[in-house]
């Protein structure tokens, strides 16, 4: 299934109404279709059957997203045009990058989905899918290097699928991976300097528990690889795994916000963020001691030098816990 290349294979309907749609079915689920608009926008149509009483989806309007429920569309497929009703959900930004974002997760959508749903399952889903959009009008909750890097990570690790399973669920957790005992905070750095910022609470974890910095230089570059390219190869490796698929795009999406549309096509060195790649134990990194931390003062952030500091063989790791032993 790509629904990208379904999508670029449609052409405008000739006719001029928002609900008048050429239309194409979608490999293996044939009550679902790619559409595209008047307008030139991407559509998925979703046929919902054994609907269920006093169960409905409201219809939704969000700055990208247009969701309407039970809509009799005119359909134009292989040059034959008929009338069916539908769910439509229209993608309303004609930004390239993003329609295609809106295409990938579409197609996650279709595969949590079998071929006849019923109401209820599509309520279900669609209400997980409205979600990510939502999340485009958020203020950005990290910088683009600093999700890169994480996406770096996950992209360069023996086992993503374990990586992107122990991943925060909300960017503004204590620690980018964590499994429990063993933790991963991932630290990036533009000139090329390993002088990074910490939070208290991450150079002072859990008793029990050890924190490896993976600490990253990063330089933009038009030649590079960009966070959707990253989100693509990974969602390869993970062998379209669902549910880590869902979880990946919607922590980008969380992440990024409402600046998703410019970010997420800036492109980064791979080259340089694989060669400059080191790990570093929490214990060997200077910090304030919590003893020195009044009670009264909380969110205490400050800035460590690394550079003098030995890295660690992660081989020395084999077999420790799962996180450690799929970096």
């Amino acid at each position: 299934m790509n629904l990208i290349e379904l999508f670029d294979s449609l052409s405008f309907p000739e006719e001029g109404n928002e609900k008048i749609f050429n239309a194409i079915p979608i490999p293996e689920y044939q009550n679902y279709r790619v559409a595209i608009n008047v307008e030139g926008n991407p559509v998925l149509l979703l046929s919902v059957a054994n609907a269920v009483k006093d169960i409905a989806l409201k219809n939704f309007r969000l700055k990208y997203l247009q969701l309407e429920q039970n809509i009799e569309c005119k359909i134009t497929e292989k040059g034959k045009s008929s009338f069916q009703t539908f769910t439509v959900i229209t993608f309303t930004s004609h930004e390239r990058n993003l329609q295609e974002y809106f295409l990938r997760i579409s197609e996650t959508l279709v595969k949590t989905l079998n071929d006849s749903p019923t109401q209820q399952q599509v309520i279900s889903s669609l209400n997980k899918f409205i979600e990510v959009f939502r999340a485009l009008t958020d203020t950005p909750t990290n910088t683009v290097h600093g999700l890169w890097t994480e996406l770096f990570l996950i992209d360069k690790s023996t086992n993503p699928k374990v990586l992107l399973n122990y991943w925060h669920n909300l960017p503004e957790e204590k620690f980018d991976f964590n499994s429990g005992k063993e933790k991963i905070e991932v630290k990036s750095n533009s000139n090329f300097e390993r002088i990074h910022t910490f939070s208290s609470q991450q150079l002072n974890p859990p008793a029990g528990s050890q924190v490896l910095i993976a600490s990253i230089f990063v330089r933009q570059n038009n030649g590079g690889l960009s966070i959707q390219h990253l989100v693509d190869t990974i969602t390869t490796k993970v062998q379209n795994d669902i549910d880590l698929t869902d979880k990946l795009n919607n922590i980008v999406c969380k992440t990024l916000g409402n600046s998703l549309e410019q970010s997420i096509r800036i492109k980064f060195d791979y080259n340089i963020a694989k060669d400059s790649l080191e790990f570093y134990k929490h214990q060997d990194i200077r910090k304030i001691e919590e003893i020195h931390i009044p009670n009264e003062v909380s969110e205490v952030r400050y800035k460590s030098d690394l550079s003098s500091i030995p890295s660690i063989d992660l081989k020395t790791y084999q077999g420790e816990g799962i996180l450690f032993c799929s970096i």
